[in-house]
């Protein structure tokens, strides 16, 4: 009883104020920590403004945690630092599918292919400053104009869905028209 008496309870909430103070700049320093985020993860696996056709989803051989068995994946980290990135890519049946994400895994585009027809994709992607990259080039009428978005960095995922044995030739020949480079407006 004699020592509950002598003990400074202002220590004692003084060392739980710096405890939770301490928590909380913890847990923002954290989330900002990028380290092992997917960008992250993906921009050091795969050259960098080029499409690649990811391996097979395996147990064991996974690009990221939890991604489908059941897809194949063609994936592009870019950067439009040195200039404008062309996107293109075929969808030619449901369940295939184009997006672009931020590094902070903001969904900056997404498109999904149509029931009835093969979906083409083409897209540029503009450094997000004030530069001028120059005039569009003039299209023709019978084609659809392009979309543009802006961004620095970030990924873009072609996904397809892996129908089994008989179709995996076709599904890699249209994965691998997909194609992002630097250049083009």
């Amino acid at each position: 009883m004699r020592l509950l008496r002598s003990f400074d309870w202002r220590l004692l909430l003084i060392f739980f104020a710096v405890l939770a103070i301490v928590h909380i700049v913890a847990t923002f320093l954290a989330v900002n920590d990028t380290r092992g985020s997917a960008y992250w993860r993906l921009a050091h696996a795969f050259a960098k403004n080029k499409m690649t056709i990811a391996q097979e989803v395996a147990p064991k051989r996974q690009p990221l945690p939890f991604l489908a068995p059941d897809a194949r994946y063609a994936i592009c980290p870019f950067e439009t630092a040195n200039g404008t990135l062309r996107v293109r890519a075929l969808l030619p049946d449901l369940g295939w599918t184009v997006g672009v994400y931020a590094p902070d895994g903001t969904n900056l585009y997404f498109a999904a292919a149509s029931a009835d027809r093969e979906t083409t994709i083409d897209l540029s992607i503009i450094p997000s400053d004030e530069r001028f990259l120059g005039l569009p080039s003039v299209n023709a009428a019978n084609t659809d104009p392009q979309q543009t978005i802006a961004a620095e960095k970030g990924l873009i995922v072609v996904r397809a869905p892996d129908k089994g044995e008989p179709y995996r030739a076709d599904e890699l020949a249209a994965l691998a028209k997909a194609s992002c480079s630097l250049g083009g407006a």
